[in-house]
């Protein structure tokens, strides 16, 4: 008995559901540029890529200089150079947020 008007509410709410995602795309995606500037910016100073530096020095150490960066407004790079956990080409080949984004896939190292 209540079956067309479930039908109907539903239907009805698909509509507007597809409506604003059509508005949504038309009035605010589109034409929207990045900002490639600001965006390596936020990458450069985002806390978060320490985890890749887990696995290589340990949770204790990625953790002081998450720390240490955060508490002295230094870059991730900057802080784990200044106390000296990694090098700059050791830190250069961990800490690639290109890689971050991507499905990690095991390979043979040699």
């Amino acid at each position: 008995v209540y079956k067309p008007l479930i039908i109907f509410n539903v239907t009805h709410s698909v509509t507007i559901l597809t409506d604003s995602c059509t508005n949504f795309r038309r009035f605010l995606v589109e034409g929207t540029k990045p900002n490639l500037k600001k965006i390596n910016q936020y990458v450069e100073e985002s806390l978060m890529l320490v985890t890749a530096l887990s696995p290589v020095i340990g949770y204790d150490k990625a953790s002081k200089i998450a720390h240490y960066a955060m508490d002295n407004d230094l870059t991730l790079k900057a802080a784990a150079l200044k106390l000296g956990f990694v090098t700059e080409a050791e830190f250069n080949r961990v800490v690639d947020p290109k890689k971050m984004v991507r499905p990690y896939v095991a390979t043979a190292s040699a």
